[in-house]
């Protein structure tokens, strides 16, 4: 590590260099090899007319000696970059995080560089400083996150606030990385349910069940709640078209379009609904399409099977990134009970739209209905 590297990097001379600079580049290189070379770095910066700080030095040492002893927390790290008064940093009081940087999208990474450039003005007007930032001075930590707030949320000259233009990119992103997780999901659902065969639509039973739910969502809003906010419906506006209908209502317990009212469930099932992924949708829809009419569904039974669900046997490739959920993270046992708990929201609506009887065994409307649900869902 030498000054001419860390200018090649930062695109500035030696006497233009920041601590910012200085301590993102020691980071790039092995901490054995970053300590090794502080010392000449230091020297030459010294002799550069761009000395730095002792304290920038000190802790700079410290938090290096606690990489390379793997001692240090992605929270020491990020509090010795902070500390450098150039570092933008995450105002979770305000709900605002930087995306990673291997993410950023070319507006957040503008922005990013926007404000790094304004704070660079406050170091060297006077009104931050690092080296009080790096004694954690609470004052000065207080002025140096509201510097950042003021920045982000107040327009620049062309207009654009630079929280919202982030937050578009990044809210962009999501949905654009969602919509193709969803056309995933898609192809591999139907590619599964064609090997299960025909699954017909059992017309009287549809029939019988469209003229009950039509009834009670106008009637027994109270009821109805969970499933009117789940498919997104007005009740005064439902479809006319028989399978239209209970596909839409079907295909709302996957999608949920509104925020489920808490009547039957508390936050935390809820949660757990929500947090169901694609793979965790199919294996349920197929291993129901598999059984047939008269499966028992109950949530720990098939909160197992969808856990031990196999992708790889079914001939569909499940390691994408975009098939990675919550589960990954968790052993299998607790990987079932999450997605048990998930289950009882959806069991609810399945039997109140006739997919499940009162005895929780899966109908023909259900066989038919809760895969074809999946399709509707995710269809664009």
């Amino acid at each position: 590590m030498d000054v001419e590297h860390v200018c090649r990097t930062t695109g500035r001379g030696a006497t233009a260099l920041t601590r910012r600079d200085v301590a993102r580049a020691l980071l790039s290189e092995p901490a054995d090899e970053a300590l090794a070379g502080l010392p000449t770095l230091r020297r030459n910066l010294v002799r550069a007319g761009n000395p730095l700080s002792a304290a920038f030095w000190e802790g700079t040492e410290a938090v290096l000696t606690s990489i390379r002893e793997r001692a240090a927390t992605v929270g020491d790290i990020n509090t010795w970059l902070v500390a450098t008064g150039t570092e933008p940093i995450d105002l979770l009081e305000q709900m605002f995080i930087w995306p990673e940087e291997d993410q950023a999208g070319p507006v957040a990474r503008e922005m990013h560089a926007l404000l790094v450039a304004h704070l660079e003005q406050f170091v060297a007007d006077g009104t931050i400083d690092p080296d009080r930032l790096v004694t954690g001075d609470a004052t000065a930590l207080a002025a140096h996150r509201q510097i950042q707030s003021d920045w982000l949320n107040t327009a620049l000259p062309d207009g654009r606030i630079p929280r919202d233009a982030v937050e578009t990119e990044d809210d962009d992103a999501f949905l654009a990385a969602w919509d193709d997780a969803e056309q995933d999901a898609l192809e591999i659902l139907t590619t599964l349910l064609d090997s299960v065969g025909e699954r017909p639509c059992p017309d009287t039973e549809l029939a019988r069940a469209a003229v009950r739910l039509r009834e009670e969502l106008r009637q027994d809003p109270r009821d109805t709640a969970q499933l009117r906010a789940a498919a997104g419906v007005d009740p005064a506006a439902l479809p006319d078209d028989d399978q239209d209908l209970w596909l839409t209502l079907a295909s709302g317990v996957v999608a949920q379009r509104d925020e489920p009212p808490q009547v039957e469930f508390g936050l935390e099932t809820l949660s757990a609904w929500s947090a169901m992924q694609h793979p965790d949708w199919i294996a349920a829809a197929v291993t129901l399409a598999r059984e047939g009419p008269g499966t028992s569904v109950d949530v720990d039974r098939l909160a197992a099977l969808i856990v031990d669900f196999d992708f790889e046997e079914s001939g569909e490739d499940m390691d994408d990134e975009a098939w990675s959920g919550d589960d990954d993270l968790l052993g299998v046992q607790e990987a079932a009970q999450v997605i048990s708990l998930g289950l009882f929201p959806v069991l609810h609506l399945w039997r109140q739209l006739g997919a499940v009887d009162q005895h929780d065994r899966l109908t023909h409307l259900g066989w038919w209905g809760i895969p074809a649900s999946l399709q509707r869902a995710w269809h664009r």
